[in-house]
């Protein structure tokens, strides 16, 4: 993945336009001026110089993404940006368009079909030509795999050209060690992919290109000093990285790190994030960059490609609960999931099955989610994470109960929360929780799910309370 992903923003943000000037069969069309005032901020200057791409005629090159202007023969450069493409990046699926219409490519395969010929051992597809050495083995594979392969190690001496590893050299990260696989990171605990997208960008661009140049290069500058600010906060010390950044566009990320600091890395994140644009920095322009985030928590044995749908799908998620909120009052959101089995079901599914429970003439909504990122209260990440600091006196195993006695009905779980012990009581009661459920019209409300779940983010992996915890209540009745 982290091959991949760096051998990705190579192509896009140097072959590509290496490509571009080859003025032999096209013409690009220099695009006039553009404000490149938020450069001064960037972490990233000496490697994003919109200004210059302009006067070339590149529009965009990161993200994804690569557009330029062209004044004579732009279906001569498709040609050869898809022959590049297929060469450097096969079976890739991208999609070219001149003007916003698509333009479709021939492509020209070799068959691996004939048994003279040997398929990759590491991916079963392409011809295997090339051996690799990994530990004492020298497997036989693809091209294509041995250049992932060779980006991959670039990348965790923080040397690969990508945008997420031009970044993460210039944060702490750069003095640690790169774990190689998800175990590694993960050390022994549970593993988070966090995929956070802006909110609103694309409808809030211009239609004019520079304005456009100039508003997404002001966004992607704001995302990497609050990602910079963000890591530096979480990841101190040396030894294994706790975080890797997997991917960085213009306001899109997505970041594997260990769960304990998952949810404090995003809070650090959009904090970081509110705080520069209140200040003023690099803000030219009503608009407000937040974002949508998703952030799913598990073992971290489980199919990467999973992960990354379910993290996609709870960032969508929070970009809904976004899209209900009055345009005047811009905030970012996340939603979140954590797993224990060993595999993830959908998490909408979960939810209408486990978090919707009639009760009488009132509905019982066991979570809040997804909540806006930064706040004070129970409704807000940033408040759920301080309010878990200051649950530890609080037994586990009657916090766990009280949790499991939720989805029971309405007079279970009070009689549970009655009868907690003394010291889980006034660990509630310093985070002003004093009664499991909150009336608001015909709904009944309650935080417990959510903060016991982000108070037990720190502890998975570690051995659970004992069963004794039925016991503890007794206790606490007597």
């Amino acid at each position: 993945m982290v091959g991949a992903n760096a051998l990705l923003g190579r192509v896009l943000r140097e072959d590509l336009r290496a490509l571009a000037q080859e003025r032999t069969n096209w013409t690009l069309q220099p695009i006039t001026k553009i404000d490149t005032a938020a450069s001064k901020a960037d972490p990233l200057s000496q490697y994003d110089d919109p200004q210059a791409d302009a006067q070339l005629g590149i529009l965009s090159r990161d993200g994804g993404h690569f557009e330029a202007e062209f004044a004579t023969k732009a279906d001569a450069f498709v040609k050869a940006a898809a022959q590049l493409l297929h060469r450097e990046l096969p079976g890739i699926r991208f999609r070219i368009s001149v003007d916003h219409q698509p333009r479709t490519t021939e492509v020209t395969a070799l068959s691996n079909e004939l048994p003279v010929f040997e398929t990759c051992e590491w991916t079963g597809h392409g011809i295997g030509s090339e051996h690799i050495e990994q530990g004492e083995d020298r497997p036989f594979v693809s091209q294509s795999a041995a250049r992932r392969q060779e980006t991959a190690r670039q990348a965790e001496c923080w040397q690969a050209q990508d945008l997420a590893s031009l970044l993460s050299a210039k944060t702490s990260l750069k003095n640690c060690t790169a774990p190689q696989t998800f175990e590694d990171l993960a050390q022994s605990g549970y593993l988070a992919l966090i995929h956070a997208d802006g909110n609103g960008v694309g409808k809030a661009a211009g239609q004019d290109r520079a304005s456009r140049a100039q508003f997404f290069h002001r966004n992607r500058v704001l995302l990497r000093q609050s990602l910079k600010a963000a890591i530096d906060q979480v990841c101190l010390g040396t030894g294994m990285a706790p975080l890797r950044l997997l991917m960085l566009g213009g306001d899109d990320v997505l970041v594997v790190c260990q769960a304990r600091i998952a949810m404090k890395f995003v809070v650090a994140l959009c904090e970081e994030l509110c705080r520069l644009q209140s200040k003023g920095t690099g803000t030219t322009e009503e608009f407000l960059l937040t974002l949508g985030v998703g952030v799913v928590i598990t073992k971290p044995t489980i199919p990467f490609h999973r992960l990354h749908d379910t993290a996609e799908q709870l960032a969508a998620s929070a970009k809904r609960r976004f899209r209900g909120f009055d345009s005047d009052k811009p905030r970012s959101v996340v939603d979140w999931a954590v797993y224990t089995t060993s595999w993830l079901d959908d998490p909408e599914e979960v939810r209408r099955r486990d978090w919707v429970r009639p009760s009488g003439g009132k509905t019982r909504i066991l979570s809040q989610r997804p909540v806006d990122v930064l706040g004070k209260g129970w409704d807000s990440l940033q408040g759920l994470v301080n309010a878990a600091s200051k649950l530890s006196a609080a037994p586990r195993s009657q916090l766990r109960y009280l949790i499991d006695q939720l989805p029971l009905g309405q007079t279970l779980s009070e009689l549970a929360f009655a009868e907690l012990s003394p010291q889980a009581k006034s660990a509630l009661k310093e985070v002003c929780i004093e009664k499991p459920w909150i009336e608001s019209g015909t709904h009944l409300l309650t935080s417990l799910l959510d903060l016991v779940e982000v108070y037990e983010i720190d502890r998975l992996g570690a051995p659970a309370p004992q069963m004794q915890q039925r016991g503890e209540v007794a206790n606490a009745q007597s």
